[in-house]
């Protein structure tokens, strides 16, 4: 009985995750990306950025952005594979905690089509009350 134990140990090691690495598309092979940007399900229309990221541990490259249109609307050209999405300019701006939020899209050969909700669910519209922020000096609980 040991031995079957150990037989099945031995095999789930050899048999696992190989380098450990997760898969991952290091080609070069690139895709056209089009979409449309949106705020709580409409199009943005002050414009900004939007940027495709398919840097990973296996192909080290520079982020592909875009013009987001006053109708929402962006096209560009990326590598294919995961794609790390992010936003920037007038988009950022006008929603605050938007420039710190990250999509994902897996591009695949050919024409793609993403559209993103910047105020969808797992992001979060970010307000601070200036009242509530310490006072450089004062301690707090003391």
């Amino acid at each position: 009985m040991a031995a079957v134990g150990f037989g099945l140990l031995a095999w789930s090691v050899v048999s696992g995750c190989g380098d450990g690495k997760p898969s991952t598309d290091t080609s070069l092979t690139e895709a056209t990306v089009t979409g449309v940007v949106k705020a709580n399900g409409e199009p943005v229309t002050e414009g900004g950025t939007i940027a495709f990221n398919p840097s990973n541990y296996g192909r080290k490259v520079a982020p592909r952005t875009a013009e987001i249109g006053p109708d929402g609307r962006y096209t560009l050209t990326t590598y294919t594979g995961d794609n790390q999405v992010s936003y920037g300019g007038a988009v950022a701006k006008k929603h605050p905690g938007v420039g710190l939020r990250h999509d994902f899209a897996t591009v695949t050969p050919g024409e793609n089509t993403f559209d993103f909700d910047v105020l969808a669910e797992g992001s979060k519209k970010v307000s601070i009350d200036p009242s509530r922020i310490p006072k450089a000096g004062k301690r707090r609980g003391r």
